[in-house]
C-alpha cells in the first residue's frame, strides 16, 4: 500500500500497515477518518481512537467495538510508549474477542508533548513498527501540519513504511521493520534526508549489537547518507552494521569514499 497525494483515502489500509498520515484540515480529516473507522466497522475490526474527543474527532463509535483513549485522562504516566503497549495488548485482545484486527486512529498532536524530538519520534515510531508487523493490527497516525514542524513531520513519515498526504512532505527514503533483528531502507538517502536518517538507525542501535539493514530497495545513498551511516556505527563502539542486498551502485560509492575500511563498523553483503 502505498498512498502520497493530498487529499488521500484511507481505504487502501489493511493489517500489518503502519502509516504516518499527514493530517489535512478539519473538514477533510474529519471525513476521511470517518471512512477508515466505517471501514473497520464493516470488516469487523476493533477500534481504537487514540486522542480526547476534541472537535476535530468527533467520531461515532460502535459501543461494543470501539473504544476513544484520552492520554490527559489517564490516572499515570501516559506516554508514547504506552501507546506501543497499548497496541501490543489490544492487538492479542482482539482475536480472543472475536475481531479480525485492531484498527488504530491516534492523533499525535494529543500524544506528544511540546518540545518532543526526532529521537523521540524516531524511537517511538521504530518501536511500534515493530509491534504491527508481528500482529493483526493497522495503526494509522495522524501527524497535522500545523502542530509538527517539517523536521518532525519529515523524521516521523521516514520511520513509517507508508505516508499519507502531500507529496511535498513525503519522506525520499523510510526505515522499517523487516521482521525480527531486521530493518528495510528504501528510497533514496541523501543530504536532505541525512539527519533524519542519522536519528532512525542511531536510535536502532541503541537496543542492538549488530543492526541488520536490508537495502534491497534502496536506490541510492550519497556521499552525506554514507558519512551519515559511518558515523552513527562509531558512535556505538562494540556495535556493528550490515547492509544487506545493495545495488550496485551502492557498493561501488562505498569503495570509492574507501568506507570498506576494516576500522569502520559498517560492512556490506550480499
Amino acid at each position: 500500500m502505498r498512498i502520497a497525494r493530498s487529499g488521500a483515502s484511507l481505504s487502501p489500509i489493511d493489517v500489518g500497515d503502519h502509516v504516518c498520515w499527514a493530517a489535512p484540515p478539519k473538514a477533510e480529516f474529519q471525513r476521511t477518518a470517518r471512512a477508515y473507522l466505517t471501514d473497520g466497522t464493516r470488516l469487523g475490526d476493533k477500534i481504537m481512537v487514540v486522542g480526547p474527543p476534541s472537535p476535530a474527532w468527533q467520531l461515532d463509535l460502535p459501543a461494543a467495538q470501539g473504544q476513544l483513549v484520552d492520554p490527559a485522562a489517564c490516572d499515570v504516566g501516559w506516554n508514547a510508549d504506552a501507546l506501543v503497549s497499548l497496541v501490543r495488548q489490544e492487538a492479542e485482545a482482539a482475536g480472543r474477542q472475536g475481531f479480525r484486527a485492531l484498527r488504530v486512529l491516534a492523533n499525535m498532536d494529543r500524544i506528544w508533548p511540546a518540545g518532543i524530538t526526532p529521537r523521540q519520534v524516531a524511537d517511538h515510531e521504530l518501536r511500534l513498527d515493530a509491534v504491527i508487523g508481528g500482529s493483526a493490527a493497522m495503526v494509522v497516525c495522524a501527524y497535522a501540519g500545523t502542530r509538527f514542524p517539517p523536521d518532525l513531520l519529515g523524521q516521523a513519515a521516514s520511520v513509517h513504511p507508508h505516508f499519507v498526504g502531500d507529496r511535498d512532505a513525503e519522506p525520499s527514503f523510510r526505515v522499517f521493520s523487516g521482521g525480527e533483528d531486521c530493518w528495510n531502507v528504501s528510497g533514496v538517502v541523501d543530504a536532505d534526508g541525512a539527519a533524519a536518517f542519522h536519528t532512525a538507525v542511531t536510535e536502532l542501535l541503541r537496543t542492538t549489537s549488530t543492526l541488520r539493514l536490508r537495502c534491497a530497495d534502496l536506490e541510492l545513498i550519497d556521499a552525506a547518507g554514507m558519512r551519515t551511516l559511518a558515523e552513527a556505527a562509531a558512535a556505538f563502539p562494540g556495535r556493528t552494521i550490515t547492509v544487506e542486498n545493495a545495488n550496485a551502485l551502492v557498493r561501488k560509492c562505498w569503495e570509492l569514499l574507501s568506507y570498506d575500511d576494516p576500522t569502520v563498523p559498517v560492512e556490506l553483503v550480499p
